[in-house]
């Protein structure tokens, strides 16, 4: 059994006896029936795995019924949904209620983060859909007296004095704005490091450094700084549980609730998030028992309420802005309590590199609107005493967090046309809390929602009730809770245009065997966001500036004219801009003849012809960056007519009347003879018949292409000192069809011969090498494997600035290849028009020519001078395209593997790599070279 062989190559590769809680490796929490069950659980293990080399313990003594199943030392490289049928595996083996994996869920997006560092790839489409480009207010102050606090302090002096807040985050750093005296450290822990210090280490290589500083400024900062919390007496405990609130591992963060009710904290605020977990769900039952306060920030950026704010236990907090409305970023939805400033919120900062100087900002997420309810929340206890508090519920019969509940939302303030059933009661409101008496505090009904209030459902409502479902005793949510919820988000985010940045891993994740045979019908439903895009998405780019010029390609120019801006310009200026639209018209017509167009792309087609001068005419005065949203569609349509065309293989060849039209025609022409054996050469890779990527033939049995394609087909445990072992999933197959359909030509991937050394994942570093070397069976039943046309070995080809094609499978493009790098305007429209006027078949063979435009060497960030870029048209989805030159036998000069539709298209020189350590001479000696 596949998970089994997995699980016993970890016990291999792990290499310590380690109980820490480290973030990042392998790891599962097993929740037994009875605590009695955990007699012999061990050896059990043990004689499953065949090895010892494991760590078993339990998570916490307040949870007899939890334990953790870790590997110290072994990464976590195995995709989530192999770690969710490992856990399957392991559940029904062992007779769990439930197990499940530590995945480093990223639901919970943290904008102010992605805004302080702008070289992070995910940082465009975070902005885009969070960041707010508003005003910060200029009092420093304003978000605590949005909530009324200072009214609050008049009314009870004591500002929280004597009221314990547990922080569970990333920790703190020294700062100004945070005197010693808030802050606990007789109390906290560091349960990721494994002691008693929960410094913030600041590391860079961190998504979110300085988060915990920033987060509990928000509730403590003394009135004598320059901001101030809302509970300005208050004491904090940090809790030290993840490097990076946005990698959310539930087994620390219920180990730190769980410390929290052993110190006797009051209030637990958590400004963290992410799917479902059965051990944090314990915890939470465990703090509301013992009286605590339990709050969560309601998400960032993925529209629905993630965990634990979803918990119907938690107090939810939305976010607004300084005038009351919704921020834009924040999740809502009937989950949501309250709601509190999350815009431009002041906070301390502290980050990489500042020397140890902390400053003052403002910053985005509801990670300052719950430690600003928080901050109020204390108030509340110091106002009428914990002991009267804990009293009064107890003479209810309600637990303080039931009882707080109630006063928080009754003493809202709503502001007008307040949408109560996506976003809370109301804004929080202080004073009108403090004034409340504790006898006049209404019995709680749950959230007032006004009828007119509920809007229709959103899309992502279904995605909403799995996560609600998730909480059910039912013995199959018990199981599969965690997994349905990471499931139905992976599809919510994958599917919805922007999101994909947030996603765990590039490939979409199939569900376990068991939730597979039953799956409840509220996930069935959440999965179909996902049934449109592709099976892979590729890694994204870092914000990079258009590296073309359009002009120079549109331009028609004399023959051995210099391709310059200033020719172009005097060509258009001249009789050029009839010639364009001459041949504008003539290709237009070609395609119209040669695909099966509707009225729509008809229509689309004379649009784009009646607009050609006007945009050229913008372009060639204003240039690019000036043009709207539909200027640059018009732009790129005209780049891949005339001079970075995309043709369609037929037959291993391309259709001459098509490059006719184009800058392309006699170099064709004189390849003609050669393109039937390249493109026989190029084949699809798919998994379980999903299109993932393009691979080619480099040697007798052997098929190239990117890292980032082999960890959508395939699962890896890094061993160290020893390399790394691969397990193939099911159905992986290379298909040399043109068409990628059939059988005929289509051959199974059995394994990987060599791979680039560092995971992929979702992010472009140009220090790691995107390649893989498959095993590909020769042959068939009906047919042997296509010989390779060779791979070019003088790494001064990729030195060199020439021409070049790229010869793949494009994917149907995700919305990061449809940026508009202008960052103007959201650009969902840009993959449909074009594939509206060009007719694109995705899915199958194309062969796209264009020039590198950075050789190798002279690509910005590229220490190892193995990547050049080029212009070529690659329709947003061509991961592990071959790139040939135009010599004899179209020999393949590099592996593509990243690229952004008008910006620019990335690829490894072959060779360069060859050159390199990464892949053996054992591998690249039975590659054939020219």
């Amino acid at each position: 059994m596949i998970e089994l062989d997995i699980l016993r190559s970890v016990c291999e590769a792990c290499d310590a006896e380690d109980p820490v809680l480290r973030p990042g490796i392998l790891r599962f929490e097993l929740e037994l029936k009875r605590p009695d069950d955990a007699g012999g659980l061990e050896a059990h293990i043990a004689g499953l795995l065949k090895d010892g080399r494991f760590v078993l313990q339990p998570l916490d003594p307040l949870l007899p019924t939890f334990y953790v199943l870790q590997f110290p030392g072994v990464a976590r490289t195995i995709a989530p949904d192999r770690l969710f049928a490992i856990a399957d595996y392991l559940a029904g083996e062992l007779e769990l209620v439930s197990c499940t994996p530590d995945i480093g869920s990223t639901l919970y997006a943290e904008p102010d983060a992605h805004r302080l560092d702008r070289t992070n790839p995910e940082s465009a489409a975070v902005d885009a859909l969070c960041w707010s480009k508003a005003s910060a207010p200029t009092d420093f102050h304003w978000s605590a007296k949005a909530v009324r606090a200072p009214e609050a302090w008049a009314i009870s002096p004591k500002k929280g004095a004597g009221i314990i807040v547990a922080q569970p985050d990333t920790g703190v750093a020294s700062h100004p704005e945070l005197d010693t005296e808030a802050l606990r450290f007789d109390l906290a822990i560091d349960i990721v490091g494994g002691d008693k210090d929960p410094a913030d280490p600041l590391d860079p290589s961190f998504a979110n450094p300085g988060h915990g500083t920033a987060t509990a400024s928000v509730v403590v900062s003394r009135e004598r700084g320059q901001m101030v919390g809302t509970a300005p007496a208050a004491s904090l405990v940090p809790i030290r549980c993840t490097t990076d609130v946005k990698i959310f591992d539930g087994t620390p963060v219920a180990a730190a609730i769980l410390h929290a009710v052993k110190i006797k904290a009051d209030i637990i605020t958590m400004s963290l998030g992410g799917i479902f977990s059965r051990s944090i769900s314990a915890a939470i039952g465990v703090a509301v028992d013992r009286g605590l306060i339990v709050l969560a920030a309601a998400g960032n950026c993925v529209n629905f309420v993630v965990y634990p704010a979803s918990d119907d236990r938690v107090i939810a907090v939305a976010g607004v802005d300084s005038n009351d409305k919704p921020w834009k970023g924040t999740s809502a939805g009937p989950s949501v309590t309250i709601a509190a400033p999350a815009e431009n919120v002041y906070v301390a900062r502290r980050t990489p590199n500042d020397l140890g100087i902390g400053t003052v900002s403002g910053g985005q997420g509801t990670s300052f609107a719950v430690t600003t309810t928080a901050g109020v929340a204390a108030l509340w206890l110091a106002r009428f005493g914990r002991d009267k508090v804990r009293a009064e519920a107890k003479r209810r019969g309600v637990s303080v967090q039931a009882l707080f509940r109630a006063a928080l939302t009754a003493t809202a303030r709503r502001p007008a046309r307040w949408n109560s059933w996506l976003y809370g009661a109301g804004v929080v409101d202080a004073a009108a809390l403090l004034r409340l008496a504790l006898a006049k505090i209404p019995a709680a009904t749950g959230n007032e929602i006004a009828p007119e209030a509920v809007p229709d459902a959103p899309e992502s409502a279904a995605v909403a009730q799995v996560f609600a479902d998730a909480q059910s005793t039912d013995v199959v949510w018990a199981r599969y809770g965690a997994e349905a919820s990471y499931l139905a988000a992976d599809a919510w985010r994958r599917g919805d245009a922007g999101r994909s940045a947030l996603l765990e891993t590039p490939a979409r994740p199939l569900p376990s065997p068991g939730l597979q045979a039953k799956a409840p019908t509220v996930l069935k439903r959440s999965l179909r966001f996902a049934n449109a895009v592709p099976h892979l998405q590729a890694p994204i780019l870092a914000p990079t500036p258009p590296a073309r010029h359009p002009l120079t390609i549109i331009a028609p120019l004399k023959p051995g004219q210099e391709s310059t801006a200033e020719n172009a310009r005097a060509s258009l200026a001249g009789t050029g801009l009839r010639d364009l639209q001459d041949l504008i018209e003539g290709t237009l017509t070609q395609i119209e003849s040669q695909t099966e167009s509707t009225p729509e792309a008809t229509a689309a087609r004379r649009d784009l012809l009646n607009s050609t001068e006007a945009v050229v005419r913008q372009l060639a005065s204003d240039g690019e960056a000036a043009l709207s949203i539909e200027g640059r569609i018009v732009t790129e349509a005209l780049v891949r007519l005339k001079g970075r065309p995309a043709f369609k293989v037929e037959d291993g060849a391309i259709s001459s009347k098509h490059a006719e039209f184009t800058d392309w025609s006699a170099l064709l022409t004189a390849a003609k003879q050669y393109l039937p054996a390249l493109c026989a050469s190029v084949g699809r890779i798919d998994v379980a018949g999903a299109h993932v990527g393009t691979g080619w033939v480099a040697g007798p049995g052997l098929v190239v292409t990117n890292r980032h394609v082999a960890e959508a087909i395939a699962d890896v445990v890094v061993k160290r000192g020893s390399g790394s072992k691969w397990f193939m999933r099911d159905g992986v197959t290379i298909n040399f069809s043109d068409n990628g359909r059939g059988n005929e030509l289509r051959f199974k991937v059995k394994g990987v011969a060599a791979a680039g050394d560092a995971q992929i994942g979702r992010s472009v570093d140009f220090a790691h090498l995107d390649m893989v070397v498959l095993d590909v069976e020769t042959e068939n039943t009906t047919a042997k494997l296509p010989a390779t046309v060779g791979l070019t070995g003088d790494p001064g080809e990729a030195a060199t600035l020439q021409d070049i094609a790229v010869v793949g499978y494009p994917a149907r493009p995700d919305r990061s290849a449809l940026e508009d790098p202008s960052g103007k305007e959201a650009t969902e429209t840009i993959g449909g028009r074009l594939a509206m006027i060009f007719g694109l078949d995705y899915g199958r063979k194309y062969f796209s020519p264009g020039t590198i435009v950075q050789a190798a060497g002279g690509v910005k960030a590229d220490g190892n001078h193995w990547i050049f870029s080029h212009d070529a048209t690659t329709l947003g989805g061509s991961s592990g395209s071959a790139i040939i030159t135009f010599s004899n036998d179209l020999p393949i000069l590099g592996l593509h593997f990243a690229g952004q539709v008008m910006t620019a298209n990335y690829a490894h020189s072959l060779a360069a790599v060859k050159q390199s350590p990464f892949i053996g001479a054992d591998v690249t000696e039975r590659m054939v070279w020219r």
